[in-house]
């Protein structure tokens, strides 16, 4: 397999950044992970918040178990971060993700053209 499938392939389907660690840019590599691992830790926050508040609620018996019912209150329910925060940190950490596989793909077609070049 070449270099640059291999790393665009850990960058789409094992984490956001892996595939620079294959090229050997661990510092690419490791700010892509660190911006997308403290993008996942704030939409986590947000999740949890909302399920304990949704969950609360259908203990106490103060709602009943109706899948609609849920849905429109995982809507309406407030959370820790305003709604807009978290859709930007979702917009971004897709964006990290397609970066990283662009990216790392092109960097080791570039470094596979180099040592041709070198031969």
């Amino acid at each position: 397999m070449k270099l640059s499938t291999k790393a665009a392939l850990y960058s789409g389907l094992v984490f956001p950044g892996a595939g620079y660690f294959i090229i050997k840019k661990i510092t690419h590599g490791t700010v892509s992970c660190l911006i997308t691992l403290a993008g996942l830790t704030v939409v986590i926050i947000e999740v949890f918040h909302k399920a304990q508040a949704i969950s609360e609620k259908i203990i106490t018996g103060a709602m009943p178990v109706d899948i609609g019912l849920i849905r429109e209150q995982i809507l309406t329910t407030p959370g820790t971060f305003p709604p807009e925060i978290v859709s930007s940190i979702s917009i971004m950490i897709g964006l990290i993700w397609l970066v990283g596989i662009v990216d790392s793909w092109r960097i080791a077609e570039g470094m596979m053209k180099s040592e041709r070049k070198s031969f």
